[in-house]
């Protein structure tokens, strides 16, 4: 009876052993913050034997760019981006230190590193679709070298608010007054439409065409962003 309590109770401590480490669902995670007027990060997450093994952080403008760390001139984002990965990974959760003159960037991977671990979860929630949040999205390239770049708020399942930039060939922001057509009307049409329409599928607005379809992507890539599923 003795052996036989002992071996139960080696059993069982293996049994929770497992248990506390298997948290997760093996694989490979991405997921992205909310973002912000100026930037965006991501977070790629990867799990094995139920923990964290390794974290790649990145963060985007907001031209939906991808920041180069060796000429960014805010250093502090990029130590933040250097650093908080080896922090989830000893932490086994999306905990780090916030980085001092990097509070928005830190925040962001944060975030970012914890909706990959909601994906990551046995308990992911099935009852919807996206996040709760903001979001970014860029469009194709026209023919005239610019592309759109939208930022969508999502409210269970649903797109509550939109507004969008045109980033030019050169890499400046157009300027909606300088347009020979009336641009900020035709967002706003746009703007009205999305959030009635299923999202990323407005139909064609009359006189708006190229700005419709471009707009439509541009909202597929943000929604493809908040995917819990993905």
């Amino acid at each position: 009876m003795r052996k036989l309590s002992l071996l139960l109770a080696v059993v069982l401590v293996l049994s929770f052993s497992v248990l506390s480490y298997a948290q997760y669902i093996d694989g490979t995670y991405e997921a992205w913050s909310d973002a912000s007027d100026k930037s965006i990060q991501y977070a790629k997450v990867f799990i094995e034997d139920g923990k964290i093994v390794a974290v790649i952080l990145r963060e985007f403008t907001d031209k939906m760019v991808e920041k180069d760390w060796t000429t960014y001139p805010w250093p502090e984002a990029g130590e933040a981006a250097r650093t908080l990965g080896l922090q989830f990974v000893e932490n086994q959760a999306a905990v780090a230190d916030i980085v001092t003159g990097a509070t928005g960037s830190s925040k962001g991977f944060i975030q970012a590193v914890e909706r990959a671990l909601i994906k990551a979860s046995p308990d992911k929630p099935t009852d919807k679709k996206y996040f709760d949040g903001v979001f970014m999205g860029r469009s194709d390239v026209a023919s005239r070298g610019y592309y759109k770049v939208v930022w969508i708020t999502i409210k269970d399942d649903k797109i509550v608010d939109f507004k969008a930039q045109r980033v030019l060939a050169d890499g400046s922001i157009q300027d909606p007054a300088e347009y020979g057509w009336p641009l900020e009307m035709a967002r706003e049409a746009y703007k009205e439409a999305a959030l009635q329409s299923e999202p990323g599928f407005v139909d064609t607005i009359s006189g708006a065409t190229g700005l419709t379809q471009m707009s439509n992507i541009a909202v597929r890539d943000a929604l493809d962003r908040a995917r819990i599923d993905k």
